[in-house]
């Protein structure tokens, strides 16, 4: 499958000029809105992809989800990312009512080939091996506002880790992701070569919380 993540098209920005740039983006922003006309559409496409182009920017999946949209069907973006999500992780997302309070859904993947990963961020402390990721959700199916924050949080995921502050001179590797039924409050689960295990709070783009 084609990256959800457009690895191929995006390039590395410092975080604050990337962040200016995404604020910028989202204003025009398609995401949680009904009245999509195919002439919407089309011009938002266009935008985005100027930004693609002229700064190497891509807003969270924006556009693929608006290619599909204009290809065949008015699919909401929450189910783009599940259908992404699915195909991405090994065995797509499954049911787990032990996996938080009130149930949620987990899935996993070792294939960091389709995850956005530049060098310029190498040098973090957390070091992204596997993904595994928690959401919540019932037996009805995942959480909508879970899977968007899930979906922003794996296309940013290379700059929230490299942001962590360096606890110590040896990395550790990361355990897990949950994103918690607060939102835009989610956790990353660390773990050293020792086998402690802790775990990094994050609100919305903000690290809050070590240890």
């Amino acid at each position: 499958m084609d990256s959800p993540f457009s690895v191929d098209q995006r390039r590395y920005l410092p975080w604050s000029e990337y962040r200016k740039l995404e604020r910028e983006i989202a204003q025009e922003s398609l995401i949680g809105r009904s009245d999509l006309s195919s002439e919407k559409i089309n011009s938002r496409i266009r935008e985005l992809i100027g930004f693609e182009k002229r700064y190497g920017i891509v807003y969270l999946g924006e556009r693929q989800w608006l290619e599909r949209c204009a290809a065949n069907s008015r699919m909401s973006y929450p189910v783009w990312v599940l259908y992404q999500l699915n195909s991405l992780l090994d065995k797509g997302l499954s049911e787990s009512t032990e996996a938080m309070p009130g149930g949620g859904w987990q899935g996993y993947t070792e294939d960091l080939s389709l995850f956005w990963r530049p060098p310029e961020l190498a040098d973090a402390w957390i070091r992204m091996e596997d993904i595994d990721l928690t959401l919540p959700g019932n037996d009805s199916g995942v959480d909508d506002d879970g899977l968007c924050e899930a979906f922003r949080i794996l296309h940013n995921l290379a700059y929230y880790l490299h942001n962590v502050p360096h606890q110590d001179s040896r990395p550790v590797s990361l355990h897990g992701i949950t994103v918690e039924r607060e939102p835009q409050h989610w956790t990353a689960d660390v773990i050293s070569e020792y086998g402690s295990v802790w775990s990094v709070e994050f609100f919305g783009d903000e690290v809050r919380q070590t240890g």
